[in-house]
């Protein structure tokens, strides 16, 4: 009898049934790919990802929020788009990214959501919405704490970083006779007073204190009114020589040092290319450009790296600083103050208003953002007294409202400052005016008992209040 082996068939037929088995696996899985696309698409196009600087975004106008989608889109209006709380915005489209680009700075630890109604692929007309959440950053503030010279082995000056929520405080740095700093993204400029009343100029690492530079002035002098444009990385001040020469090198001339290069201290030069003696000055935000009031009281518009291409604005009595978008200027004449548009020169007189039903005598104004709304320090004439009262109130439009002081405080108002969003304002107070003593520095000495309170606009309350000064947003 023969034998027939069936192990070859079997074989065969168990590798066509594997092979059927992968192909039917295949088109199964090609079918399910098919099928969840085709309801991708019916649902229309869904948000995939999110990209936005949420610290810059309450530092600097102009920053965006940009959505990508899963599919190629039509185009996206600003008609399509909603921001909660609501905040100027423009918006553009291309390919799958959606980028809503924020008119103003935003506000500190807030929440915002934005809404994109009516988004369909630039293949399908079939609608869907996207929707993206964030939270800023909440607001952080350098500021100075000197040593008083009455507490026994108190004896260094420190700067400060904290926020406005909470009590924590951080020492940045510290040395003896701080008389100011500005702050940039990796380094803080400090000026430290000498043994002789001159001043030094210092780099300080944010990161590491031990790493400090130390610039070269021009000679030996003092520096005042010193102000930054931290994303330009351009530092500025006012320098004189020391001495009581009748033709000193330098007198209230205004200087910058570009960290971005050589770290050299260089004059800023006036339209006739000779270094200029400024009273007031202050950097256009985000940018290297500076408006300066010159000693013989002109206004000048002035890029540092051309000199020769400044803008005369005019001669006026004062000039009190920018509006916090840059794109504007507060001057003031024997009438009142002025709003300066830079782009067109036109001007806009800003009154001063009235405390309840009493006449106010205006002080320093600071605008709050692009319009006329602001906080100013007023005087007001106590009938009954003869005495003035202090206050800090804000306006906008025909509302006025006491942010700070009144005739019942018995402190003093010195100096305040608004944050960069307009959101806050920090006031620099001596609590009580009559028991103050100085801290004894030859050059801007305070009092070692001056305190910083920080206060809601919207509000008008008081959310922190440190020991120290000269803060910085």
């Amino acid at each position: 009898m023969t034998h027939t082996s069936t192990d070859g068939n079997e074989s065969h037929r168990g590798s066509r049934r594997f092979r059927r088995g992968i192909i039917a696996t295949v088109v199964v899985l090609a079918l399910l790919c098919t099928g969840f696309l085709a309801l991708d698409s019916a649902q229309g196009p869904k948000l995939a990802s999110a990209s936005i600087d949420t610290t810059q975004v309450v530092r600097q106008a102009g920053q965006q929020l940009r959505l990508f989608a899963n599919q190629n889109l039509a185009r996206v209006t600003s008609r399509d788009v909603t921001i909660s709380p609501a905040t100027p915005f423009t918006v553009q489209s291309q390919g799958q990214v959606v980028a809503v680009q924020f008119s103003h700075r935003l506000e500190y630890s807030q929440r915002y959501t934005v809404r994109v109604a009516r988004v369909t692929s630039n293949v399908q007309n079939q609608p869907s919405t996207m929707r993206y959440s964030f939270t800023t950053a909440p607001a952080s503030v350098y500021f100075l704490d000197r040593a008083d010279p009455a507490v026994l082995g108190q004896t260094l000056d420190r700067i400060l970083l904290t926020g406005l929520r909470g009590g924590a405080e951080k020492v940045v740095y510290s040395a003896k006779h701080i008389q100011e700093f500005s702050v940039f993204p990796a380094a803080i400029a400090v000026v430290t007073l000498n043994d002789d009343d001159t001043d030094s100029l210092s780099l300080v690492n944010i990161k590491d204190s031990v790493q400090v530079e130390h610039l070269v002035l021009p000679t030996f002098g003092t520096i005042q009114k010193m102000s930054s444009s931290p994303d330009a990385g351009i530092l500025g001040f006012i320098f004189s020589s020391a001495g009581q020469s009748a033709a000193p090198a330098y007198s209230s001339d205004l200087m910058t040092v570009d960290l971005t290069a050589a770290h050299v201290v260089v004059p800023v030069l006036g339209i006739d290319s000779k270094p200029l003696a400024v009273l007031e000055w202050t950097f256009l935000s985000g940018t290297t450009s500076v408006v300066a009031q010159a000693s013989d009281q002109s206004v000048l518009l002035i890029d540092p790296k051309n000199p020769k291409g400044s803008t005369p604005l005019g001669v006026y009595s004062a000039f009190e600083g920018s509006s916090p978008d840059g794109k504007s200027i507060v001057v003031a004449d024997v009438f009142s103050r002025i709003l300066y548009r830079l782009s067109d020169g036109k001007t806009t007189r800003l009154q001063t208003h009235p405390v309840g039903d009493s006449k106010t005598f205006g002080g320093d104004l600071q605008l709050l953002g692009d319009g006329t709304a602001s906080v100013q320090e007023v005087a007001v004439l106590d009938g009954g007294t003869g005495q003035y009262a202090s206050y800090l109130i804000y306006q906008g439009g025909d509302k006025t409202r006491i942010l700070f002081g009144g005739k019942d405080y018995k402190g003093s108002i010195l100096s305040y400052s608004v944050s960069p969003n307009g959101q806050f304002v920090a006031v620099d107070v001596v609590p009580d005016y009559a028991t103050s003593v100085s801290d004894g520095y030859h050059l801007d000495p305070r009092a070692t008992s001056i305190t910083t309170e920080f206060i809601d606009v919207a509000t008008g309350n008081v959310v922190r209040s440190v020991t120290g000064f000269d803060e910085s947003w």
